[in-house]
């Protein structure tokens, strides 16, 4: 593994059994980000042992909130741009693939539904001082993985900005700039 990698991340051996529990333990590797709490028996955080004693309001109530809140923000997949993309990927799909975008250019077209108690639940327990939301059982956040998982993008790997190295990914690269310039031109 990358020694860039290992400084932020812990790899561990454990034996692990499906979430439905229909399997016998395997001995797995699992990946950790850095810092991770060793023990639940050693000590804890303020914040989470603060957490550990609150109570959750019995009834949730966002409308008796005095604060106003609007997500202008939310926007819903355009039909125009679905069809867009349905049309590139007959053309573009194996560049896509090649160069890693594929999924992500894919799930573009998704349309997620606006939950507004949910957000408002979730930002109910955020912790800025953590950056992680305060349950009575403890923390949670949301991990790279869960990113990778859910958003089908990489997390590893060289940065946006960095050189291409070959040949073939330069290639790539003006074949993906060629398209997005005869959109441009097909709008005006």
């Amino acid at each position: 593994m990358d020694e860039s990698l290992l400084s932020m991340m812990e790899v561990r051996e454990d034996l692990m059994v499906s979430p439905i529990g229909d399997s016998e333990p395997a001995l797995r590797s699992a990946y950790f980000l850095k810092p991770i709490a060793k023990s639940l028996d050693g000590p804890v955080s303020k914040v989470l042992s603060s957490s550990m004693t609150m109570s959750l309001p019995p009834v949730f109530e966002p409308k008796d909130w005095p604060l106003v809140i609007h997500f202008d923000w939310w926007r819903h997949t355009k039909k125009k741009w679905v069809e867009w993309v349905d049309a590139l990927q007959l053309r573009y799909k194996s560049v896509w693939k090649k160069v890693g975008i594929f999924e992500a250019i894919m799930s573009t077209k998704c349309s997620i539904a606006k939950d507004q108690n949910l957000c408002f639940g979730i930002a109910e327990k955020w912790c800025a001082e953590t950056n992680t939301l305060l349950f009575p059982w403890g923390k949670a956040t949301i991990t790279l993985e869960d990113v990778m998982v859910l958003g089908g993008y990489p997390v590893v790997g060289d940065p946006v900005f960095a050189p291409l190295q070959s040949h073939e990914m330069r290639e790539a690269e003006k074949k993906l700039i060629l398209a997005r310039e005869q959109h441009f031109k097909a709008m005006k």
